[in-house]
């Protein structure tokens, strides 16, 4: 069953996309020069998600206040027009949906709120199973006598995990050379991490959590967290929330990034930071 912010996700981008279709062809039929300022109220969205699926940054602001205040005086100055009589009532309440989509995906669908996961530092990670790319079960334990930073991800659809891990696999070399693992973690299945392992050249842990057992195990599921229609594409409709573990050679805890928005990532260097000052690789 898909969760509300599931089908929230794929309504938002449908909205933005078609109110600026229908913007541009009323502006080249003759519709009036108050169909350009409708853009100002669904412009900012598309631009963001292109700008998300076309650059692949790892990361961004919290608050987005350059896709949130245009949308704002776009809605603001549509309803001016339709007071003064040049906006029609289809205008004005594309421009507050719009709004207030913007405003949903900010404050409620990026956001996780307080997270706490199932482990706590010093320990070690519960006994969870994970197959690898030949489809073999692997546990931490297989990983013993070396420390792992284990990044749990989305998928392949989600352009901010794939930069994160671009970001990841530029740094692999130097870590690599100091002994640690970094394990890639999803739900998706193995011919999809397979693609994935295609497009880097550094020799990651590629690991499937099979129907997000170990996520449930963690606390760390998103329960219907995949966009609406992805299953089309072969994703669960469960994800995992973005998280970061580093387990030390004898498979504890040492730390643990949980961030309470998908859209905010932690850098790299902060990895490798966390490793020295555990003294898990020399400074």
């Amino acid at each position: 069953m898909k969760s509300l912010k599931s089908l929230f996700i794929s309504t938002f981008i449908s909205l933005a996309v078609f109110t600026t279709g229908m913007a541009l062809w009323q502006l080249f039929t003759g519709g009036g020069w108050p169909w350009a300022v409708l853009l100002l109220t669904c412009v900012p969205s598309v631009g963001f998600f292109s700008y998300l699926f076309v650059w692949k940054p790892a990361r961004t602001s919290e608050n987005l206040p350059t896709v949130f205040w245009p949308t704002l005086l776009g809605t603001l100055a549509v309803i001016s027009l339709a007071l003064a009589g040049q906006a029609c009532v289809v205008m004005v309440s594309l421009a507050i949906l719009n709004l207030l989509g913007v405003h949903a995906y900010i404050r409620w669908y990026s956001r996780y709120g307080t997270r706490e996961a199932n482990v706590a530092l010093g320990e070690s990670l519960p006994a969870v199973t994970f197959t690898n790319l030949e489809g073999k079960p692997v546990t931490v334990a297989d990983y013993a006598g070396q420390p792992m930073v284990m990044l749990f991800f989305r998928g392949n659809w989600c352009p901010l995990c794939m930069a994160q891990i671009r970001e990841v696999a530029a740094q692999y070399q130097s870590l690599q050379a100091q002994g640690v693992r970094v394990a890639l973690i999803s739900p998706q299945s193995h011919s999809q991490s397979a693609d994935l392992a295609k497009q880097f050249q550094v020799d990651f842990e590629y690991l499937r959590d099979d129907n997000n057992q170990a996520a449930r195990a963690l606390g760390i599921m998103d329960a219907g967290g995949t966009p609406a229609g992805l299953e089309a594409l072969g994703y669960d409709s469960d994800t995992v929330m973005p998280t970061v573990f580093i387990v030390d050679a004898e498979g504890r805890l040492v730390y643990q990034h949980l961030t309470d928005n998908y859209r905010v990532r932690p850098e790299p260097d902060l990895f490798i930071q966390v490793l020295r000052e555990k003294g898990l690789i020399d400074g």
